[in-house]
């Protein structure tokens, strides 16, 4: 049975989620959500009266909900109640006046289990992604410079893209609506010719600053080797980091470019590599609900 996170829930979702693994996670998303105000609600599920499940809800926009964080007791697992937990958000999604919920799960072998129960839930696979995340910035390259694109929403819904990445507080896909055609344009650029999309944002970790760009690339490179280390040079010189998020079948050929500028670039030292599914489900809006 759903019910509403409480302070006092706490300590219960520690005891299970810390056996999880990248527990800062969960941790992150119920300060996001019950001490910053962030839009949106966190849940718990029980079952037979125990605490035994965990997640979220994040509202990004008047349109999008993203559903993140989900963790279920080992000792509770493969009983089908992550798939229970998940049906039972969408109609606190519709009553916010959302009209959209989605997520996004690991593309390898390990969560194929995961693929059917979206399947089960009505969720269809809108794109896959890679999403690298670099902190290590090319030495000898000068940051390049960046002309404006004009329009690049429409040059993306062009391309058949239906997501766009975007990293505030925690990683999330909205939908390249409309709606959103403003906010998208404001981040579009030309890097040697190639659109590209871009945020900047920066966070405090540990009482230090650390500034993040986050890049959406759609349109393939004619050179990756070429143009790779040159984006990678956008990345701030101190304590900067970047995330790009690109057409999975890219990606060798991506981090191969990556490594003509950073050589001794591998897993976790001077990146972090992952590959992504997202899923969504259309909701249709309820008679009379507000939008938030």
């Amino acid at each position: 049975m759903l019910e509403e996170y409480r302070p006092e829930f706490y300590r219960e979702i520690r005891a299970f989620a810390r056996k999880l693994g990248a527990f800062f996670y969960v941790r992150m998303i119920i300060d996001a959500h019950a001490r910053n105000v962030w839009p949106g609600r966190c849940c718990v599920w029980r079952e037979d009266g125990k605490l035994v499940a965990f997640s979220a809800v994040a509202y990004l926009n008047r349109d999008d909900a993203w559903l993140w964080g989900m963790r279920v007791d080992s000792r509770f697992q493969n009983r089908g109640i992550a798939t229970r937990f998940t049906r039972a958000l969408f109609p606190l999604v519709r009553k916010a006046g959302r009209t959209w919920a989605g997520l996004n799960t690991l593309d390898r072998r390990g969560t194929a289990p995961t693929f059917r129960v979206m399947d089960k839930l009505g969720m269809r696979l809108e794109d896959v992604f890679a999403t690298d995340v670099y902190w290590r910035r090319p030495r000898n390259l000068a940051r390049p410079r960046l002309r404006p694109c004009k329009d690049i929403f429409r040059h993306y819904v062009k391309l058949g893209r239906r997501t766009i990445f975007r990293q505030r507080m925690g990683w999330f896909y909205s939908r390249l609506l409309p709606a959103r055609r403003a906010c998208v344009n404001a981040g579009g650029f030309l890097l040697d010719g190639v659109p590209v999309h871009l945020n900047r944002n920066s966070h405090v970790e540990r009482g230090r600053l650390y500034r993040d760009v986050v890049v959406n690339l759609f349109d393939r490179p004619a050179d990756f080797r070429a143009f790779v280390p040159r984006l990678l040079a956008l990345i701030p010189k101190t304590r900067g980091r970047m995330a790009v998020n690109y057409p999975v079948e890219w990606r060798r050929e991506f981090r191969a470019g990556a490594r003509t500028a950073l050589p001794r670039l591998r897993q976790d030292h001077g990146a972090w590599f992952s590959a992504w599914r997202i899923y969504g489900r259309h909701l249709r809006r309820r008679p009379g609900s507000k939008q938030r």
